[in-house]
């Protein structure tokens, strides 16, 4: 009998251990899911950025929402709270509090210091406490003030000849990417020349190096353009057209101008000479 109660016993706590892990398997797929992160991939300096974080609770109910960036807390939402929203650090004091709530935050006036890694922490209150992190990677953008500058040694060149020029791209951070095409034909920069100031401001200067070829030239042209771009921000260019220079040939019309001369001169000696042989014969017979 005693072997039958503990057999009972025994069976009756594997069915209620199996019942609470049955129970905890339902809450685990019907909880907190479907968490995503959403924030630009680069914005530029001085501007408002948004950011998302999308979630489903399902049978969850919302505990906290955080926001990090590089592991230090800056903006946090517990919706049980009064007021429900904390802002916290240097960055939180740029968070727009009133336009900020649990599925999104706004920064204001963001600076390329703010460039990094953020993260979005999603917890769901008890009974689960279910706890979802997602991360993003945003760039904050210097622009360059400016167009890029091209200059080439001169106007005009013949086949066979070495163009040579550059193209500089003002201060920015991060430096923008420089590329070429002549007559819409992609060419390889000779040389891509970095400066950095004291506020880790880039100058990019960009080289050319190429011969001309006789299929170079289209109707005697030559376009040669610089593109600079920094992500889908900033998207210059700078153009110059150069010419074709050809052998001069020598003038026709020189030719039989010169011709017409010689003959003129050769002319005049003989004149000269026939006269003056004429006047001697006269001289004798006098």
């Amino acid at each position: 009998m005693r072997s039958a109660a503990r057999y009972r016993d025994v069976r009756s706590t594997r069915s209620a251990s199996l019942l609470c892990v049955l129970l905890i398997a339902v809450t685990d797929v019907r909880g907190l899911s479907n968490v995503s992160i959403d924030i630009p991939l680069a914005v530029a300096a001085g501007t408002t950025v948004n950011m998302s974080c999308k979630y489903d609770l399902q049978s969850d109910t919302l505990y906290t929402v955080k926001w990090y960036k590089q592991g230090a807390e800056f903006f946090r939402y517990v919706p049980k709270e009064m007021p429900p929203i904390g802002v916290f650090g240097e960055l939180g004091a740029r968070v727009v509090t009133n336009r900020s709530d649990a599925h999104r935050v706004v920064l204001k006036d963001v600076q390329p210091n703010h460039t990094g890694k953020y993260r979005c922490e999603v917890s769901g209150d008890s009974p689960s406490f279910n706890t979802v992190m997602v991360s993003g990677y945003m760039h904050v953008a210097s622009l360059p003030n400016g167009d890029p500058q091209l200059r080439v040694e001169k106007m005009q060149y013949a086949v066979g000849d070495i163009v040579r020029g550059n193209c500089t791209v003002p201060l920015g951070n991060p430096p923008a990417n420089v590329t070429w095409t002549v007559n819409g034909i992609s060419v390889n920069s000779s040389f891509i020349t970095q400066k950095v100031d004291d506020s880790q401001q880039h100058v990019i200067i960009a080289g050319l190096d190429f011969e001309t070829m006789q299929d170079s030239y289209s109707n005697g042209k030559l376009k040669i353009m610089c593109h600079a771009n920094v992500f889908h921000l900033y998207k210059k260019m700078a153009e110059v057209s150069l010419k074709e220079e050809r052998p001069r040939l020598a003038s026709v019309l020189g030719t039989r101008e010169s011709s017409y001369v010689g003959s003129a001169a050769k002319n005049a000696a003989e004149y000269f000479y026939i006269t003056a042989v004429t006047a001697l014969l006269l001289c004798c017979l006098r």
